[in-house]
């Protein structure tokens, strides 16, 4: 493991002994809280050891990285893989680059709720939407979380699809890349029709699941929806921290229950600051592009 590895492993597991009951959902080949290291993780994919070796065998990885899955989850709420009496039982749920892909994403949180103990929490790092492939997509708002809710999507709409294909960007060739890099070679990832092709597919009821990015975020719009879907009864979640880092991503811990305030003055206060920031953010943003653009300018 780097040393980059071990600082990101470090923050998000701070704090966390290794004998705590702790779920990893969907590590794969990158497990944060291997089994062979001592920690009491519950292994949970979306296949057996066996079938995500074979999924990767022509992937560059280390196959002794695959751990033994305990829980295969494949449908129904992630809850619902657990026997009854195992609910509520759990310290820490670990999600590295999971959220963002869940189709129905207060269907995962609300599972991970029901799964954790009252002081338990749900660790997690997510794509900062500024610094990968998402580049140009908008941040997620908690509209469009709820719309998903109350459609108890199961797979990624029609929608979602055509946007993740048709706006994926790559930066040099990368789909992720250091935090404020000049975006000098933005590329599109995919030929031109394919966003269209399965856009049909989907609008014509294909239920195949095809995986993506259904949400993006920044550590500020990550905030703000959590507040603002745990505000209107949707979730029992506050963010207890955020960590932005060098390249990708962000870190952060959820823990369960929502956020007080002294006054509806105070939240709105709240909100309003977190808008402000994710404003900042794309201004963060931005500049890559003006800076990229006032190069290519220069050596015209």
């Amino acid at each position: 493991m780097s040393e980059t590895d071990n600082l990101r492993s470090d923050t998000l597991l701070a704090g966390i002994p290794r004998e705590s009951r702790i779920i990893e959902v969907g590590a794969s080949f990158r497990p944060l809280v291997p089994k062979r290291d001592g920690w009491n993780t519950c292994v949970v994919d979306h296949d057996t050891r066996e079938g995500l070796l074979h999924k990767y065998n022509k992937a560059v990885i280390d196959a002794n990285e695959i751990e033994e899955v305990d829980v295969i989850w494949q449908e129904g709420n992630l809850h619902e893989a657990f026997p009854v009496e195992e609910r509520g039982s759990f310290d820490a749920i670990v999600a590295s680059h999971v959220l963002e892909h869940m189709p129905d994403l207060l269907a995962f949180l609300d599972s991970c709720r029901r799964l954790l103990r009252d002081d338990g929490m749900l660790i997690f790092a997510l794509p900062d939407k500024r610094w990968c492939f998402d580049f140009f997509r908008p941040a997620s708002l908690a509209g469009d979380v709820l719309l998903a809710h109350h459609e108890s999507r199961k797979i990624h709409s029609a929608a979602v699809l055509f946007n993740e294909i048709s706006y994926s960007m790559t930066l040099a060739g990368r789909p992720g890349w250091a935090a404020g890099e000049v975006a000098t070679e933005l590329a599109f990832a995919h030929e031109p029709g394919v966003a269209q092709l399965v856009f049909e597919q989907i609008a014509g009821g294909d239920q195949t699941y095809r995986d993506a990015h259904a949400w993006q975020f920044t550590p500020a719009s990550f905030e703000l929806l959590i507040l603002d879907l745990s505000q209107v009864g949707a979730c029992d979640w506050h963010v207890d921290w955020l960590k932005p880092q060098a390249a990708v991503e962000f870190l952060g811990r959820l823990r369960p229950g929502v956020a007080s305030f002294s006054s509806h003055a105070a939240l709105q206060q709240r909100r309003k600051e977190l808008l402000i920031q994710l404003a900042v953010e794309m201004a963060e943003q931005l500049e890559t592009i003006l800076v990229s653009e006032k190069k290519s300018q220069e050596e015209d």
